[in-house]
């Protein structure tokens, strides 16, 4: 789906149907150059800090505010991802330096300092000469932050061999070193002779072996050491070890064939050149200022959807598309069936964002963002009733609303407890007690009104709740 409209608002619209199933966010927000004129909603209109702006700090605080506004802008809209994420999900944001350190700071804080995953280097250009103090920045970040137990992976394809001595059971090769010294592992310092040839093979003082003399019998025994001439085919020139395919698809389990990933991003995910290059020969001219590649966001998702092609990507500060192509290009690549949300707030979000989608050959419902549901700390009066009871369900449940049964006034029953919505000019009264028909071991109700005492209410093990009052905000 692409949504136009703040994404503040839509944010909040997506939770009832959303929240906590977002396996991967990515966002590019407005990197606060001082250019950019963004217009995003903040919190900086608040007359005590107006007044110190004007009168403490004088005319210049106008542009010392700026990074206020924008973490004004940033934090509401992170606190609102982050409870849209899967809790094997992550968040992935471009970021330049006017604000990677204070991203970084309110991150920590929204998604936990422990959640933090990496902070990864993206060449977005080749050096430029005409640049301040002689240095070219050529580099900006994505910021990356998991919400639980998320784990990122690429596929690696491992050489296997099956050889005669050991029909069934394919083995591969690995270093028999490792990376400490004689100093800090003198068991592991010797010389190692091949029982079948008498050969030896010393060890080196600044990478000893990775077994002991003393464990050497019981690898030799279990054919876990393999000596040069062994296999001819290996062409080794020192002993390795051998590692049995079941042993790994043991150890690793859902996770055999995937393998960690580097902060170095590989060369063919473009810059900056590349996503201006993609987009013109879509639209035939520029349509939209430094666009990222579609490889670089392709790479990332798949990165964080490895093994969940059947996921959710969400991108609330969507520009030109860029997101949703390199879903359906992922998609295509991998046979996966990827969708994606896009928010965007700019009036060319049918015109550039949805138009891109369709050339590439994407679908899609495109939609209009109606009336928030809220008016300041009330429930806003034009939000239909089924919008309000979809939100009352969810926000008392944390599920979706189930279909409509022959009780009209009823949301649904969730553990024991039945749930009902009279409307705001409804009096919960013994009259619409007798009404309700669906047995519970508790019962929430929301009504305008109550003529029922509080011994009333507790012996029928209900709890009610005033519209609008009472009716949970975000």
């Amino acid at each position: 789906m692409i949504i136009h409209g703040d994404n503040l608002i839509a944010l909040k619209s997506l939770l009832p149907k959303f929240e906590g199933r977002i396996k991967c966010i990515y966002i590019d927000p407005p990197y606060n150059t001082g250019n950019e004129g963004w217009i995003y909603n903040d919190n900086m209109s608040d007359p005590r800090l107006q007044k110190w702006i004007g009168e403490i700090v004088g005319r210049e605080g106008e542009d010392l505010s700026r990074h206020d506004k924008w973490l004004c802008m940033m934090y509401p809209r992170l606190r609102l991802l982050q409870r849209l994420l899967a809790d094997d999900g992550a968040i992935f944001i471009s970021i330049d330096d006017n604000e990677q350190a204070n991203l970084k700071l309110i991150c920590d804080e929204i998604f936990g300092a422990n959640n933090f995953v990496a902070l990864i280097p993206w060449r977005k250009r080749v050096s430029k000469s005409d640049v301040s103090y002689g240095i070219s920045q050529d580099y900006e970040y994505v910021m990356c932050y998991a919400k639980k137990n998320f784990r990122a992976g690429r596929n690696i394809e491992r050489k296997y061999y099956e050889t005669p001595d050991f029909p069934n059971q394919p083995w591969r090769t690995g270093p028999l070193t490792k990376q400490t010294t004689a100093e800090e592992r003198p068991n592991s310092f010797f010389t190692m002779i091949n029982p079948k040839t008498g050969e030896e093979y010393p060890a080196s003082k600044l990478r000893t072996w990775a077994i002991t003399k003393e464990t050497f019998p019981q690898y030799y025994a279990a054919n876990k050491i393999i000596f040069p001439g062994d296999y001819e085919f290996l062409k080794i020139s020192k002993p390795v070890m051998r590692y049995w395919k079941f042993d790994d698809i043991k150890k690793a389990g859902a996770n055999f064939g995937i393998t960690s990933v580097s902060t170095h991003f590989p060369a063919e995910i473009g810059m900056t050149q590349d996503g201006t290059k993609e987009i013109t020969e879509i639209f035939g001219d520029k349509k939209f200022n430094f666009p990222k590649p579609s490889s670089l966001i392709q790479y990332i998702i798949s990165l964080a959807t490895l093994t969940d092609k059947d996921s959710i990507v969400l991108d609330s500060f969507a520009g030109s598309g860029t997101t949703a192509h390199a879903v359906i290009n992922l998609n295509k690549a991998d046979g996966g069936s990827r969708r994606f949300i896009l928010i965007e707030l700019n009036d060319y979000a049918e015109t550039i964002t949805a138009e891109r989608i369709r050339r590439v050959g994407g679908e899609f419902n495109f939609y209009e963002l109606g009336e928030s549901l809220f008016d300041g700390d009330f429930v806003n009066p034009k939000v239909p009733v089924e919008v309000l009871r979809e939100y009352i369900y969810f926000m008392e449940t944390r599920k979706s609303l189930p279909p409509a049964t022959d009780e009209k006034f009823l949301l649904g029953v969730d553990n024991g407890i039945a749930y009902y919505y009279f409307g705001e000019k409804s009096e919960l009264n013994f009259e619409l007690l007798y009404s309700m028909k669906t047995r519970a071991d508790y019962y929430v109700v929301y009504a305008g009104a109550c003529n029922l005492g509080d011994e009333q209410l507790a012996e029928r093990n209900i709890t009610f709740k005033q519209i609008p009052y009472n009716v949970p905000n975000y």
